[in-house]
């Protein structure tokens, strides 16, 4: 298979012509990777888009001085998928990191600049791709949404919420932090998810919890301290922490 057809299958290349879909192919480099390689790290610069030509990438949170695990998989990708919408939003850093899950992948990499130079020369392109790309990145906010680790019947829940304005508080350190405490807490019952807004945005980052059937608490202002402490004394000892409720 030909790149060339490769691409006009390609989500972020949807409605383009082939005039169009020649001068992208210029700009393409093809990288393999194999299993358990990273493809790219959180808090790094994004300045190019990955396409997967075959094999799966898993999107996961690293956490600080531990081992990448697929208990910290976020959601997966697999062929004519995209990766790297980050690279046209500020601050132009990857929001999670990226590995190759499968025995090999294949992954097509093209800079941003080289993207860029062709959006110049033809308006619609550029148009058509970052419109597909805010289609990409709406589809992987969802499975975010979505995502949870641990035993779907666990007896306990953690809702981070990480819509726009979550995460612009901070509640991708709270997630990261929150997942460090269970990781060493070695417990089995904890399910954490993520979700969007609960339209406090002003008390962002928000966290739920709910354990058993007690009525859930919504912790708010949260930061890395703070879940740590929420989770040592509420999870663990079941002491909810009145000072960071939400009223």
């Amino acid at each position: 298979m030909t790149i060339l057809y490769f691409l006009k299958n390609v989500d972020i290349f949807k409605g383009l012509n082939d005039v169009q879909l020649t001068q992208i192919q210029q700009g393409c480099r093809e990288k393999e990777y194999h299993s358990g390689n990273r493809l790219f790290a959180e808090g790094e610069t994004a300045d190019r888009i990955w396409i997967v030509m075959n094999g799966q990438v898993d999107l996961r949170f690293d956490l600080p001085g531990r081992p990448t695990s697929e208990e910290n998989t976020i959601f997966s990708i697999t062929a004519t998928s995209t990766l790297g919408w980050s690279s046209f939003v500020p601050p132009y850093q990857y929001k999670l990191s990226a590995y190759c899950a499968t025995r090999t992948c294949k992954i097509l990499q093209i800079d941003k600049e080289f993207l860029f130079n062709l959006f110049k020369k033809d308006f619609r392109m550029g148009f058509l791709i970052i419109s597909n790309l805010a289609g990409v990145a709406s589809t992987h906010f969802h499975q975010l949404q979505n995502s949870a680790t641990g035993p779907p019947s666990s007896a306990i829940t953690i809702t981070v919420h990480m819509a726009t304005c979550g995460i612009a508080a901070g509640a991708r350190e709270v997630m990261t932090a929150l997942m460090e405490e269970i990781y060493s807490s070695g417990r089995q019952d904890i399910r954490v998810k993520s979700s969007g807004c609960i339209g406090k945005c002003p008390t962002e980052p928000n966290v739920t919890v709910e354990i058993g059937g007690e009525e859930p608490v919504v912790y708010q202002k949260m930061t890395p301290e703070k879940i740590c402490q929420v989770f040592q004394k509420h999870i663990i000892k079941g002491k909810v922490q009145e000072d960071y409720k939400l009223i």
